[in-house]
């Protein structure tokens, strides 16, 4: 009798969606500063460059997070919807065929990883996070239905509250865990209620966004998140994690994020010179957070030992460093800021994959 063959083991989001985030992310950023400085016969302004960080880059890194264990079906699906929506935008698909395309990866992501998460969701707590990530299909209308720079900055406002929930759940679950190793104890973790103090903020922050209306209200609720996001940070002992710079990394996003919030707000009264503020945001903060989790998640996931890459805190850095060349360009010598910051993005971003890659080699 012959050997009934292994079933065949579902396939992880991750594999595939975390590689396509980062080889995006490396190569969209010098794209976008090539077509800013009129090198590529391409249109270019900050609503579309902004509208791939987020639709294209960070929820390529969403839907590694959620997409667990699909079907290879799936799989197949999510992925086809979100290389169809990045290739409306860079070939400038007229609204007709642009607004489908770019829809359907946001829709799917939605049916496959927030609906069921939703569901699942045994506490308000949790469920927080089915809304954010149907709200990504709300940011993508409002792209389309107006000048690109409301549904792009609602975008980033969902992605900001995204890190600050999710953050809020994973840092200090890993910190704990530390601090178990080294006998001690972490008291506070996701501290509920500064949760949800700050998602009110967020969400006020994003409405205000969305609709225009009262943005002083607006700023004062990116203040509360980013308050919020500060007060859980100074509450997980990040001294005791300087010696792992997996988590050192996850602290030090979470700080961005809330600089990056409050940055937010002086955005919405005060506009800093080339959108410097958004810059904390969605390059300091996302960046960090998104390009550390994914490292750790890449690890966890494929049973490998929790040593952090020495090229994986080097990206860190490099990160750091183009969100501040980049926020300085908007004061001083823009073209030699504005490339040094693509080429350290890119740098980043390019070793990130070199690292996730070869940790999914490994198995």
């Amino acid at each position: 009798m012959g050997v009934d063959p292994q079933p065949r083991r579902r396939p992880n989001g991750h594999r595939v969606f975390f590689p396509l985030a980062l080889l995006h992310a490396a190569l969209s950023v010098p794209y976008w500063t090539a077509a800013y400085a009129g090198l590529l016969p391409v249109g270019w302004s900050p609503a579309v460059h902004a509208h791939e960080m987020v639709m294209g880059y960070a929820l390529a890194v969403v839907g590694g997070f959620l997409l667990t264990k699909p079907s290879r079906g799936a799989l197949a699906l999510a992925v086809a919807a979100w290389l169809l929506g990045r290739t409306a935008v860079l070939a400038d698909l007229p609204a007709a065929f642009a607004v489908p395309a770019t829809l359907a990866y946001p829709v799917v992501l939605f049916a496959l990883g927030g609906w069921p998460f939703l569901r699942a969701a045994k506490s308000g707590h949790n469920a927080v996070f089915g809304p954010l990530v149907g709200a990504f299909a709300v940011a993508e209308a409002l792209y389309w239905a107006g000048d690109g720079r409301t549904g792009a900055l609602f975008a980033l406002h969902v992605v900001g509250l995204l890190l600050f929930a999710m953050g809020g759940r994973i840092i200090p679950a890993a910190t704990a865990g530390e601090l178990r190793r080294q006998g001690g104890l972490l008291v506070e973790r996701v501290q509920p209620r500064v949760e949800w103090i700050g998602i009110a903020g967020g969400v006020a922050a994003a409405a205000s966004v969305a609709t225009g209306w009262l943005p002083e209200a607006g700023a004062a609720g990116a203040v509360v998140v980013g308050l919020a996001a500060w007060l859980r940070l100074a509450r997980w002992r990040t001294s005791a994690v300087l010696g792992r710079p997996d988590l050192w990394s996850l602290h030090l996003g979470y700080a961005w994020l809330g600089l990056g919030w409050l940055a937010a707000a002086g955005e919405r009264l005060a506009p800093l010179p080339g959108g410097a503020g958004w810059h904390l945001l969605g390059t300091a903060a996302l960046g960090t957070l998104a390009g550390a989790m994914m490292v750790r998640v890449a690890l966890q996931r494929e049973s490998c030992g929790p040593d952090f890459p020495r090229a994986a805190t080097t990206a860190v850095a490099l990160i750091g460093a183009a969100a501040l060349l980049r926020v300085g360009a908007g004061w001083l010598a823009p073209g030699v800021l504005f490339p040094l910051a693509a080429l350290a993005w890119m740098a980043a971003h390019g070793l990130l994959f070199i690292v996730v890659g070869r940790i999914l080699r490994r198995r």
